[in-house]
């Protein structure tokens, strides 16, 4: 059974271990190894708790549960980090463990982080994605558009980020 539910802060430790795992199988050869390595459970952790007690209502963090409640897939979202007229809300992270994916729990995710972005009133959904992540493809097939391109610095290493978009929110019924 696939459930989704708000993230408490008692789920911070299984949202960093998420985080952590998908980190390094995702992102191996493309992140700098020895960012990948410093990452710890540990760490990921007290910035998730910090993250969720100060959440208010234009933020919203959710995960996935298996069949087993645990929490296999998380997503977090609100208002936009950056300037753009033309989007109000963003995506910052979306990730499901490698054992877990192509099982809907990232199309699901993403359908409810939507569906609250939409009802908290924001307009034009973004969200920040490596040039080099296989799974980009993603936002793709949920229907975003390619309308950004940067460059950041990633430990040191510089790397090509893609900007997608909705002008409108996707809601789901």
């Amino acid at each position: 059974m696939l459930t989704i539910r708000p993230a408490e802060i008692d789920d911070a430790p299984a949202i960093a271990r998420v985080h952590v795992d998908t980190w390094r199988s995702s992102y191996g050869g493309i992140i700098p190894q020895a960012y990948l390595d410093s990452m710890t459970v540990q760490n990921r952790t007290f910035v998730w708790v910090r993250l969720l007690e100060r959440a208010g209502p234009a933020f919203t963090t959710l995960v996935s549960e298996d069949h087993d409640q645990r929490v296999i897939g998380f997503v977090a979202g609100g208002p936009l980090r950056h300037r753009d007229k033309r989007y109000q809300a963003e995506i910052s992270s979306l990730y499901v463990l490698g054992s877990h994916q192509r099982e809907s729990h990232g199309r699901r995710l993403f359908m409810a982080a939507s569906n609250r972005l939409a009802q908290s009133g924001f307009k034009g959904l973004f969200v920040w994605v490596l040039a080099d992540n296989p799974a980009k493809t993603f936002y793709e097939k949920v229907g975003g558009e390619v309308v950004a391109e940067t460059v950041r610095d990633f430990a040191g290493k510089p790397l090509k980020e893609i900007g997608y978009g909705w002008k409108d929110i996707p809601t789901y019924g």
